[in-house]
């Protein structure tokens, strides 16, 4: 199986761009990765206080969840910010963890461990997401992706 990712929710528009732009920025972040699925979801994430969310539900299938009420650049941006995480888990630079000793969860970035009380900001893979989503959303303005 090659690369999969789907869209649903939101309205036919929003679903087309989102669609073009995970298509992009999935081959960009991971040319040679191969078995990768991601589900990205529209939806109303407002009870839950963010813009948008990537989880890992197995070794090589993610489901991204974005705030569909927001503008469509907003989204465009989110979604870039999202499936750079999608990216930092697909080459293991990410790892999500739970530390028997410790019991808690925790997420190994690189070499260094973090515990799930670190700073939203002060996280790496955050920093990096926040920077990539710029550049990643900027290109494809240029391109005409969308």
């Amino acid at each position: 199986m090659s690369k999969f990712v789907g869209v649903v929710g939101g309205n036919k528009f929003q679903r087309e761009v989102v669609q073009k732009v995970a298509d992009y920025v999935i081959d960009k972040l991971l040319p040679r990765h191969r078995n990768v699925e991601v589900l990205i979801s529209l939806k109303n994430l407002k009870k839950d206080g963010v813009e948008g969310w990537c989880m890992q539900e197995e070794e090589r299938l993610f489901s991204v969840d974005i705030e569909k009420t927001m503008s469509l650049k907003e989204i465009i941006v989110c979604v870039c910010h999202e499936l750079v995480h999608v990216k930092q888990y697909t080459k293991r630079e990410m790892v999500d963890f739970y530390d028997k000793k410790a019991q808690n969860r925790k997420i190994r970035w690189k070499k260094t461990v973090y515990g799930y009380g670190t700073a939203y900001a002060r996280m790496p893979w955050e920093k990096e997401a926040f920077k990539m989503q710029d550049e990643l959303a900027n290109e494809i303005w240029e391109k005409g992706i969308i």
